[in-house]
């Protein structure tokens, strides 16, 4: 399923910390976040599905410049944006993320690319690979 959104929304870097669990979220980023719910939840009604079990999510960032942006930072909004457009029930099923940013010069947005996730059938070279790594700190 794709999804897509007019704009990139703030990272949760933009939240400030008052006390140990309490956040306050400045009106700008909280209407922004607010923004990106709706826009989502618009698509999610023509959809009519949310997914419940793991996925995998491909996102393409397009950028109007080269100003930094910490996509790992902007994905926990966007994660908290797809649960509470109940596109999937929880951001922990996000097993597999691919992130991806382009600069277009006056182009902003995002697509999102959601599928069933497809778990790894053999562990077997992967586990080696760790051991073997692991084994090597040993010797060090």
């Amino acid at each position: 399923m794709k999804f897509f959104l007019s704009f990139i929304p703030p990272s949760k870097a933009n939240r400030v910390k008052i006390k140990s669990k309490r956040y306050v979220i400045p009106n700008d980023v909280s209407l922004k976040i607010n923004r990106a719910i709706w826009e989502l939840q618009l698509q999610q009604k023509e959809k009519r599905y949310t997914f419940k079990e793991p996925v995998e999510v491909k996102i393409l960032f397009i950028l109007p410049n080269k100003r930094r942006r910490d996509l790992d930072n902007i994905m926990k909004t966007l994660g908290d944006c797809l649960v509470y457009a109940d596109i999937i029930e929880d951001d922990n099923l996000i097993f597999k993320q691919h992130l991806e940013k382009i600069i277009i010069p006056k182009e902003e947005g995002i697509i999102i690319d959601i599928k069933k996730y497809r778990s790894i059938k053999n562990f077997n070279n992967i586990i080696n690979d760790l051991k073997n790594y692991k084994e090597s700190l040993n010797d060090i």
